[in-house]
């Protein structure tokens, strides 16, 4: 390819996306090109960022981890997980531009059980790690269902088919941009062939304004990049009652995402009568801080009358001076497959 994937997506722009999705949902994730280079990181855990990275045998063993996963994803549908060479479980898909394989998605340093102390003492032991702080870093690392990386891996593949996309028109508004250049200058050689083709350039020129106002309105998607993850974002101002949602919000009960920005309790009167109280209850343990992170799986009403499954996840992010709470920003994802099978 032409371009590094690094040119053809806002590096900056992805990481602050994938920061915002690892505060609302505790998703670890990173981007990487093909040579193991890591272009973003949120939420890595002390163990990976700390000891892992940062030795430079260890650091070998993880681009090598790394460089096998694009081995093994050339033959898989869509994602691998996999046990990286440093002890820990991974899991990658592809980032596909123009149908070329430019980049993974990640999401890891977890485990599927306990962790062998044994093992890692003796890494500490091997690579020269301060023994203590790095089996600290190791009771970090969550022990995770199979299941729920299954699931979290079914929302990276869209977000890196997202990528790919983005990917793909800043390639297409590239090449317009290259096209229409290249005919200027064979334009400028003599007047004779500008007035020949004047009409041809302008035609060019609307189209590349065209394609210029796609690139800019793709600049201002990026500001609402996690809706583009198929998740919806709900803020609450808890000051105010106030309820907002993101556009999406329509694809999931039908109603506009503003139907219940100043009537919340609209909202709760179409969850599912034997779920209320639970909810209730769930949102007064976050609202007192029983609670750090809000989660809870629910049936509501859509607009047809039929219940669906949601989980919803959330985080005060804002306090004021008395510690009370005044804003909290979370997720909803539709789970009624997972229900239903």
């Amino acid at each position: 390819m032409r371009y590094h994937f690094s040119e053809l997506v806002d590096m900056i722009k992805v990481q602050k996306m994938l920061d915002l999705l690892y505060e609302a949902t505790g998703i670890l994730t990173a981007v990487l090109d093909l040579e193991g280079n890591v272009l973003t990181a949120s939420g890595w855990r002390s163990a990976c960022l700390d000891f892992h990275r940062k030795n430079a045998e260890t650091n070998k063993r993880c681009v090598i981890s790394d460089r096998r996963v694009n081995e093994r994803l050339k033959n898989s549908e869509s994602y691998v997980i996999y046990h990286c060479e440093n002890g820990l479980m991974d899991a990658a898909t592809r980032v596909f531009v123009c149908g070329e394989h430019v980049a993974n998605v990640y999401t890891g340093q977890f485990l599927f059980q306990e962790p062998d102390v044994k093992f890692f003492r003796q890494q500490a032991e091997d690579f020269g790690f301060d023994e203590k702080k790095y089996i600290e870093a190791l009771r970090l690392v969550p022990v995770c269902n199979e299941e729920k990386i299954k699931s979290i891996m079914e929302y990276l593949c869209s977000q890196a088919e997202m990528l790919g996309e983005m990917g793909f028109k800043e390639m297409e508004t590239r090449r317009a941009v290259a096209e229409l250049q290249q005919t200027c200058e064979d334009l400028e050689n003599t007047k004779e062939v500008l007035t020949a083709t004047l009409e041809e350039l302008r035609d060019q020129y609307e189209e590349l304004q065209k394609k210029e106002i796609i690139a800019r309105q793709h600049e201002e998607l990026w500001e609402y990049a996690v809706e583009g993850t198929g998740l919806i974002i709900y803020d609450w101002n808890v000051k105010n009652n106030q309820l907002y949602f993101t556009r999406t919000f329509k694809s999931l009960l039908g109603f506009e995402a503003t139907e219940f920005t100043d009537d919340r309790e609209k909202y709760l009167q179409r969850i599912h009568p034997e779920d209320q109280q639970r909810v209730k209850e769930v949102t007064e343990e976050t609202l007192l801080g029983k609670k750090g992170l809000y989660y809870n799986e629910y049936r509501i009403q859509n607009k047809e009358g039929q219940y669906i499954w949601v989980q919803a996840k959330g985080k005060i992010v804002e306090r004021n001076q008395n510690h009370q709470p005044l804003r909290l920003v979370g997720t909803l994802m539709d789970i009624t497959k997972y229900k239903v099978e």
